[in-house]
């Protein structure tokens, strides 16, 4: 006969119901989560792009971890979603912050005790895989941007979950896992440090209207749970650029752009550094009282581009037409071919070439180089100088003086001149623990390159750093150029110019 067992007291389901309180407050789990309402549009949302863009404590990180466990249970109160078993992943900045102290303990918050194995937290959640397991066969991964990009492959997904920004390769691959199930994606983010990949590839378009994209913007102010009055004081010493990205969750637009406030793109009648056309200006004025030349910089698998230049006695520098070889890999006949088709064109002889000086480089096997290659091919190239800190802060110091110039029609030179920005670092934990990185980042900068071997040909103006190497007239040369002292470094004959005005 079994035992009975003695009835509960009072006191005893007193002491029970305290228990489950405790336990319901500390893990509350997703039946108590009350989004507000633009965490609410979030969720409504039946895209499978989703941008949830937002200040510091807008609610970002809370929404996008309900929307996974939404997906995980199954039971999603705004939309339809696949049946369990769901298999997630979730990726953050990196381990130790993103996920040990932010995500996990977000999951751990919001996950149904009910919904665990063995209604268990250790029973669900595997620490060495770093994976989340439901009783209902639901899996959810958690990963890091620390990671090399072949981690992320391996089977399919149904959502995946970024945590601030991903790098691009990482983004990428993690989409593929979507394809077999047409799964979905959202990114909730802060855009603290600059203008991003981010703003073109899903930003922009959704801006410019396409449905396929939910971009959600969502200022801190309308978290009900953060008093606007401490927010204003902990944000006090910010710039800003800096307030508005983190309270309003909006793009930095120039943080790390190397040419902001030497640059500018207005037109030169305003104070600006672009000029227009002046190839359908009367160019044979040009051609006859101005010295040209030619800077470029030479890619086998990258573009190659030329950059073609002029300038008066004052040193005043105007890039006029550009030539920019970008199908697929070409050799260097192709590119030599199409440069002296364009000086045709344009009935030029410039004074010089200059290029990057790695193209004197002899190949191991054939013994030649880029540079002789170019020279057999009837184009000689003068070496460029290299330092590149020396010569972004010297363009940067002709912009700024509006000694250089750039035409409309240069539209590669002009778009990579807005994006030309700093290099950072892979984590915002690094940032936050070394200087700022004193070099550029080293993609989409072909024609900023030629731009600075070009301007680094060029005599130095007064104030500028006198350089071992700063004019092209003491830079070794491909092959004998012939070139007109008087006509680089004399006054032009007229000091009106139809363009540039009578400054000039």
């Amino acid at each position: 006969m079994p035992k009975e067992e003695p009835p509960i007291s009072l006191d005893q389901v007193f002491l029970l119901f305290e228990e489950g309180l405790r336990q319901a407050a500390s893990s509350p789990g997703i039946q108590s989560y009350r989004p507000h309402a633009s965490q609410q549009k979030f969720h409504e949302s039946d895209s499978k792009e989703k941008l949830y863009m937002g200040g510091n404590r807008s609610g970002k990180t809370t929404g996008a971890i309900a929307e996974d466990v939404f997906w995980l249970t199954g039971n999603h109160p705004y939309r339809e979603v696949p049946a369990p078993p769901i298999r997630g992943r979730i990726v953050a900045v990196d381990i130790e912050d993103g996920i040990k102290k932010i995500a996990l303990p977000e999951l751990a918050k919001w996950t149904p005790r009910s919904s665990l194995i063995n209604d268990s937290w250790e029973d669900s959640y595997d620490k060495a895989a770093r994976t989340l397991t439901l009783n209902n066969g639901s899996f959810v991964e958690l990963m890091s941007y620390e990671q090399d990009v072949e981690k992320f492959a391996g089977v399919s997904r149904h959502f995946v979950h970024f945590d601030e920004e991903p790098p691009k390769d990482i983004y990428d691959e993690c989409l593929m896992r979507l394809v077999d199930t047409d799964g979905s994606y959202w990114i909730a983010m802060t855009p603290l440090v600059e203008l991003t990949w981010i703003q073109k590839a899903i930003y922009d378009p959704w801006k410019a209207g396409d449905n396929s994209i939910f971009v959600l913007l969502v200022n801190t102010e309308e978290n009900p749970y953060i008093s606007v009055e401490a927010l204003d004081r902990l944000t006090r010493g910010l710039t800003e650029e800096e307030r508005s990205a983190r309270r309003a969750g909006t793009f930095v637009s120039h943080t790390g752009i190397i040419y902001s406030g030497s640059f500018s793109a207005q037109d030169f009648k305003e104070g600006g550094n672009v000029v227009p056309d002046i190839l359908n200006f009367r160019f044979k004025e040009y051609i006859e009282g101005w010295g040209h030349f030619v800077c470029m910089d030479h890619g086998l698998v990258n573009p190659t581009v030329f950059l073609f230049c002029c300038f008066n006695g004052d040193n005043d520098t105007i890039i006029y037409d550009e030539l920019y070889i970008h199908e697929g890999k070409r050799l260097v006949r192709d590119n030599a071919l199409q440069y002296l088709q364009r000086l045709e064109t344009l009935n030029l002889k410039p004074l010089y070439c200059v290029g990057d000086p790695s193209i004197q480089n002899r190949n191991a096997i054939t013994g030649t180089s880029v540079q002789s290659e170019y020279q057999e091919h009837g184009v000689g190239i003068a070496l460029g100088y290299n330092d590149v800190s020396a010569g972004i802060a010297r363009t940067q110091n002709r912009f700024a003086q509006r000694k250089l110039f750039v035409s409309e029609r240069c539209e590669w030179t002009l778009k990579e001149i807005a994006n030309y920005r700093w290099d950072k670092f892979s984590s915002s934990k690094m940032m936050s623990r070394r200087n700022k990185k004193e070099t550029p980042l080293k993609k989409d900068d072909h024609c900023m390159d030629a731009l600075r071997y070009g301007v680094m040909s060029r005599p130095v103006l007064e104030g500028e750093q006198l350089l071992p190497v700063g004019n092209i007239l003491n830079v070794a040369v491909a092959g004998p150029i012939e070139m007109d002292y008087e006509l680089c470094f004399s006054s032009p004959q007229n000091s009106f110019d139809e363009v540039l005005g009578i400054e000039w």
